[in-house]
């Protein structure tokens, strides 16, 4: 009975009904939507982090991460190497010689790492030759080309084809320096990196800095499954119990600490949100008990007692919400869909976000444990917007109630 009383009073006045739940449901909607588009920026900054730059496990000498020297150096038989290949988890495996160094154009200088690499594992591992913009993937074939990135380019004032001098230290403590031709100019969507790392060829590398054919800086390793990581990371710590094992999130911190803290933020914005929300529920329903305050004083008159009084109030509000949230949540999960296949283009600020290693494209996911954490807020902030409009209903006195015009 009182759940129909209950039902009843709340489309006495749809307009203010229909605004009460409209409001839920627009803001449900833009909760699932921050949310996803904030999933799905990092989501697309943790796969673009770990399919183009890091990939899922690297090895290294351990002084190497805190000098990046190529004198810190694994020693590596090809055997073990073919061996990470050939295991059915590993999608790809390539071996690298990093040091620090300076580029020189004839206008200006620039400090960067200098990566050999062998081009094409490099375009299985990470996809190296997709972000060519300009030129060719190390297509001159030459032991003296370099494929640098647009912003570096930029910044150095040579184009394609221009001549620059790499200048380094040998693993016998020797300064190096050795002429490269441009070959192809990339851009790989993280600003920060285009300005930094620079390719060259690994075996003329070699010689170079005067390391033997078995040594390696950095192996790095692009797994099939992610689910596969902690124990393939205990497995590679197996095979080089001398070296260094890290994972993408030992690598990039900052990217673990995003996952770990998004649930938080999921509370915070849906938060800000509904309590927003709460004031238009608390004076909607405020106003419906002032209105009614003659009819609630003859309820209580012909023996409707305080406690079912309350819990009318609380029921009508709890009607509001249950009618709105799954709406508000359909809507959030069909923008969802449809943007996670169509994207949100925000190519106008695509310098800011490259800075940042964001692509300009961002595909909106969120997980369905989500929706229900929004949901369970939404019926938790109901319930509690609706305790002062019921607790004003229930200081009414009934005598002088009925007798209000």
């Amino acid at each position: 009975m009182l759940l129909q009383i209950a039902w009843r009073n709340i489309w006495r006045n749809k307009i203010r009904s229909l605004v009460v739940i409209s409001s839920i449901v627009i803001g449900l909607w833009a909760g699932i939507f921050i949310l996803s588009f904030a999933w799905g920026m990092y989501q697309n900054n943790i796969r673009e982090s770990v399919n183009g730059q890091l990939s899922h496990l690297q090895v290294h000498q351990p002084d190497f991460t805190q000098e990046q020297e190529a004198r810190y150096a694994l020693t590596i038989p090809d055997t073990l190497l073919q061996r990470l290949r050939d295991d059915p988890r590993v999608a790809s495996v390539a071996s690298r010689l990093i040091t620090g160094g300076m580029v020189a154009s004839p206008t200006t200088v620039s400090g960067v790492s200098i990566y050999g690499v062998e081009p094409g594992r490099e375009a299985r591992q990470i996809g190296l030759d997709r972000h060519l913009q300009e030129g060719s993937y190390f297509g001159d074939g030459s032991e003296q080309e370099i494929y640098i990135g647009e912003k570096l380019a930029r910044k150095l004032k040579v184009k394609l084809r221009s001549k620059v001098v790499l200048t380094f230290t040998s693993v016998d403590s020797e300064l190096i320096s050795a002429a490269y031709r441009i070959s192809g100019i990339y851009r790989s969507g993280n600003s920060s990196l285009d300005e930094r790392l620079v390719y060259i060829r690994r075996e003329p590398f070699r010689s170079l800095l005067g390391m033997h054919p078995s040594q390696s800086d950095e192996i790095a390793i692009l797994l099939r499954e992610d689910r596969s990581l902690s124990s393939f990371k205990g497995y590679l710590g197996g095979l080089f119990p001398e070296g260094k094992v890290e994972d993408w999130k030992d690598l990039a911190p900052e990217l673990e600490l995003i996952i770990d803290s998004f649930h938080w933020y999921t509370y915070i914005v849906v938060g800000l949100i509904l309590l927003a929300l709460t004031f238009g529920i608390v004076n909607t329903m405020l106003m419906s008990v002032l209105e009614r305050v003659r009819e609630l004083g003859m309820l209580m008159a012909i023996g409707m007692n305080r406690g079912k009084v309350f819990r009318m109030i609380l029921l009508e509000t709890l009607l509001l919400t249950l009618f709105g949230c799954p709406i508000g949540l359909l809507l959030g999960r069909l923008t969802v869909a449809y943007l996670g296949v169509h994207g949100i283009d925000l190519s106008v600020f695509s310098e800011g976000l490259e800075s940042f290693g964001f692509n300009s494209v961002i595909y909106t996911e969120l997980k369905m444990k989500y929706y229900w954490t929004v949901a369970a807020m939404s019926l938790a902030t109901a319930l509690l917007a609706a305790v002062y409009p019921a607790y004003r209903a229930l200081k009414l006195n009934p005598a002088e109630s009925i007798r209000k015009i």
